[in-house]
């Protein structure tokens, strides 16, 4: 249908062309001395409409003419550009698929091209890093420093690798520097707590990690998981000073302080500085909870408060007593309550109240530790045999085989990936 429509617009268009020129009859006259030349109108119309015709299509050659190597440059260009791109989709792919040494020569050819050249430079660190050749790695993030758009992805990139390498001084630069330049963002924030968990920077791991617990970027097991580790290494490192240990203590923020690992840690210590009154201050914080809401993490508790050496120990011994008449305990929590109260009992000399603490606790569950302080007991009132029978039995006792780390075991802080 256009066609048709374009045949009857010539058609008409020469129709009225061919009526125009019967009605001129008009001439042009030439004169070159001594000649004189009279021609059509109509031809020299004709004449004009070729010359500018010739004139157009001769310029737009000469056009194409001086345009030709641009537009080889431009062919090229899109040729790598077109090559390049090609070879960054294979070197991600490499890379997702763990071939590593694949994804690095794909990286290698995407430096055709400058769009691609700074990504691919980083897919090539990510591989060499793999790989383990950190000669190679260095050498991609140098190339990547040259493409300023990759600028950020390439401090995150180099704070990461330096972090799994345990370089940790140049991982916290990196953080640094992308710091400075304004970007924000989580997963710099998870790569900076790592960093600085590895090389004993507690205050700066916990600015990190309560930057992410506020934002919710961490799993909440996770993060009480770190932030106990972190509190313990803080009073660990205060563990031969009993004064400075109380102000590392009172440093850590109330509602952490309830926790009871945080707790059970500082009352060990604080026990073993010879700060007792402090060490039952924080378990009876720890424990301030409806009896319901108490697990397997009391027992610890209660067996250093039992250890806590207060004065006078009777204030203990009431607030153990009302935490046994409160009731709300599993059997094995009410076993260790009555040991407790046992114990705080022989400590005050009160031995028959402790044997009869003692003796409901053994009912409840037969406990080496329950034993020892039977047979503690029956040493102070002179009972040397019943005192030997019950380390006898303490000791057959200890021998079962345990599953799990040994009461009040300290872990080992690990490399944590987010």
């Amino acid at each position: 249908m256009r066609w048709l429509t374009w045949a009857l617009a010539l058609a008409l268009l020469a129709a009225a062309v061919a009526l125009l020129l019967q009605i001129n009859a008009g001439n042009v006259a030439f004169f070159i001395p001594p000649y004189r030349l009279d021609v059509s109108l109509n031809v020299v119309l004709l004449a004009l409409l070729v010359l500018l015709a010739v004139t157009y299509w001769g310029a737009r050659a000469l056009q194409k003419v001086a345009d030709f190597p641009e537009r080889v440059r431009l062919y090229r260009a899109r040729r790598e550009e077109v090559g390049g791109q090609q070879a960054l989709v294979e070197a991600v792919r490499s890379l997702l698929e763990g071939r590593f040494a694949r994804a690095e020569k794909a990286a290698r050819a995407a430096q055709s091209s400058t769009t691609t050249a700074g990504v691919a430079a980083l897919i090539g660190a990510r591989a060499a890093h793999r790989m383990q050749e950190y000669e190679r790695r260095d050498d991609w993030l140098h190339r990547a420093g040259d493409d300023r758009h990759v600028d950020t992805a390439r401090l995150v990139a180099s704070a990461e690798m330096w972090t799994e390498q345990r370089e940790n001084e140049a991982a916290l630069g990196a953080i640094d520097q992308l710091r400075g330049s304004g970007a924000r963002h989580l997963h710099a924030l998870r790569i900076a707590l790592n960093a600085n968990l590895q090389s004993g920077r507690w205050e700066e791991a916990l600015k990190a990690l309560r930057s992410l617990e506020k934002r919710s970027a961490l799993h909440p097991v996770l993060a009480r998981k770190l932030k106990v580790a972190v509190y313990r290494e803080q009073l660990l490192a205060q563990r031969y000073e009993p004064v400075a240990l109380e102000v590392a203590w009172d440093g850590i923020p109330a509602p952490d302080r309830t926790l009871p690992e945080v707790a059970f840690e500082a009352a060990r210590l604080l026990n073993l500085a010879g700060r007792g009154g402090r060490a039952a201050e924080a378990i009876e914080q720890a424990l301030a909870l409806p009896r319901e809401q108490w697990d397997e993490s009391c027992e610890p508790l209660l067996n250093e408060y039992a250890r806590a050496q207060s004065f006078p120990a009777r204030g203990q011994l009431e607030r153990v007593e009302t935490w046994l008449a409160a009731g709300g305990q599993e059997d094995r929590l009410r076993a260790v309550l009555l040991r407790t109260a046992g114990v705080l009992c022989l400590r005050e000399q009160l031995w028959g109240k402790s044997r009869s603490y003692l003796a409901e606790s053994l009912q409840i569950e037969k406990s080496p530790a329950t034993l020892v302080a039977l047979a503690r007991l029956a040493e102070a009132v002179g009972d040397e045999a019943e005192a030997a029978q019950h380390f006898r039995e303490a000791a057959l006792g200890f021998a079962q085989p345990t599953a799990g780390p040994a009461e009040g075991a300290r872990p080992i802080l690990r490399d944590n990936s987010f």
